[in-house]
């Protein structure tokens, strides 16, 4: 039987003083988020859940959540209740603490943000539609079936965390880490890897072989330097995604070849 499975969406919309004119538009960038995601786990056979995470001016709580609850999807119930204050990313992984504590250990949880959103931009639009489409169609049995793989992503850091902030975790292992507020914007970019951990990337299944090499430009390889992660290719497919009504049908498997093993670099 398949592992049960969740999603966590984090949106930032703007703090309590944000430009209300600037509201329609990113409420518009969140729907189209929204959407993509419901689009791509509707052909799942079994359920799976979305929570989302969300920072908004108050006044907005109720468009937000029209947009929300549209899709069917959860409103997570502390960001309801918090100050609407810019705390990077914390109340998305204060909801994904939440989920991987009510859940068993094996059961994986998805974790997306609306990247691109301050600026309305295209092509971070086209990279989070990347980033879901792998992530959500993925053949998951190398992390399912592996006690010591415990996270998967499209571009594994070499201390175990993924670049851009986009990846799966099982909840045994997101249940065990401490979430806290930090004032360090990187903070939550780091938090599920270890920077005292040279050897972190071998707990991290790496993705991008998911991807056909035409669309990328990026090797398959077991962890990445932050430079490595993208190419004039891989910006190209972005703005390609961007212009994309659906998601793209494609194989769950590896696309090309390309070492996953363990190397030293």
């Amino acid at each position: 039987m398949r592992q049960s499975r969740s999603v966590v969406y984090f949106a930032f919309l703007g703090d309590e003083d944000a430009d209300p004119a600037a509201m329609p538009a990113r409420l518009g960038f969140m729907g189209e988020q929204l959407r993509w995601i419901a689009e791509l786990i509707r052909p799942s056979a079994e359920p799976i859940e979305v929570v989302v995470a969300y920072v908004a001016p108050r006044a907005w709580d109720a468009e937000v959540h029209h947009a929300i609850a549209s899709h069917g999807f959860s409103i997570d119930p502390a960001s309801i209740e918090s100050d609407r204050r810019n705390r990077f990313e914390y109340p998305g992984f204060r909801a994904m603490k939440a989920v991987a504590e009510r859940s068993s250990p094996d059961h994986l949880i998805y974790y997306c943000h609306s990247k691109g959103i301050s600026q309305l931009s295209p092509g971070k639009m086209g990279l989070f539609r990347l980033h879901t489409e792998v992530g959500l169609t993925a053949d998951l049995a190398l992390l399912t079936g592996n006690p010591a793989i415990t996270r998967a992503g499209l571009f594994p850091s070499r201390r175990g965390w993924c670049w851009h902030n986009f990846f799966w975790i099982k909840a045994g292992y997101m249940a065990r880490l401490p979430v806290e507020e930090s004032d360090d914007r990187y903070h939550f970019e780091a938090l599920i890897g270890d920077h005292g951990d040279r050897q972190g990337y071998e707990g991290v299944l790496p993705l991008i072989d998911r991807l056909p090499f035409a669309d990328t430009g990026i090797a398959a390889q077991p962890w990445y330097r932050p430079e490595e992660t993208t190419s004039a290719t891989l910006v190209e497919t972005c703005y390609r995604y961007a212009g994309l009504q659906s998601p793209v049908t494609r194989p769950s498997g590896p696309a090309h070849g390309g070492s996953t093993g363990s190397a030293s670099r």
